[in-house]
């Protein structure tokens, strides 16, 4: 998902975080993961409504990314897990960037493992692929606007996605459910 909050795995006691969606997706030091304070450039970068990332970055604007996990100063405020800062680039005096895009599409990808076990390919009753198109692109470009004096970086990424697929549910037969114990069958 070219994400630099990704990069948190690589540290230590840093361990993936429960599903919740909270802080940067990881718990540092055993602590809950809305417990790590997010920075960029040094300042809070937290969405203290929902204890989540505020504002996300393009991987291609960050120029250094580091985590503290123990020992910080006063400094860094509010965290009780671990500090994570992003720096982003900044402009200098020769103009430079990048332009990129990244493509998934289904036609590339094999059938899920469920779908090929419950129907095998006997031609009658075989569920074609879902469809599924991911595209994330974005560019980033900086420079001089006054020489020595006046630098700019601007960075900007979209992600499209489009999919449709189909849906198998298991319908139990009038016969399964009069064979199961009675608080099964009461259930249907």
């Amino acid at each position: 998902s070219r994400n630099p909050y990704a990069l948190l795995a690589l540290s230590g006691n840093v361990s993936p975080a429960d599903p919740g969606g909270r802080g940067a997706g990881f718990s540092i030091n055993g602590q809950r993961s809305s417990s790590t304070n997010v920075l960029l450039d040094g300042a809070d970068n937290n969405d203290n409504f929902t204890a989540v990332v505020g504002q996300d970055v393009p991987l291609d604007a960050v120029q250094e990314f580091s985590v503290l996990t123990s020992n910080f100063s006063a400094e860094f405020g509010r965290a009780g897990g671990g500090i994570v800062n992003v720096a982003t680039k900044a402009g200098t005096n020769e103009f430079h960037g990048t332009v990129y895009e990244f493509n998934r599409v289904s036609r590339l990808a094999t059938k899920d493992f469920q779908v090929n076990a419950l129907y095998p390919p006997d031609g009658q009753s075989e569920i074609k692929k879902g469809v599924f198109t991911r595209n994330q692109f974005g560019y980033s470009i900086g420079g001089p606007v006054v020489k020595d004096k006046l630098l700019f970086f601007q960075s900007t990424e979209w992600l499209r996605i489009r999919s449709a697929d189909t849906t198998s549910v298991l319908v139990p037969t009038p016969e399964y459910i009069a064979a199961s114990a009675g608080p099964t069958q009461s259930f249907f």
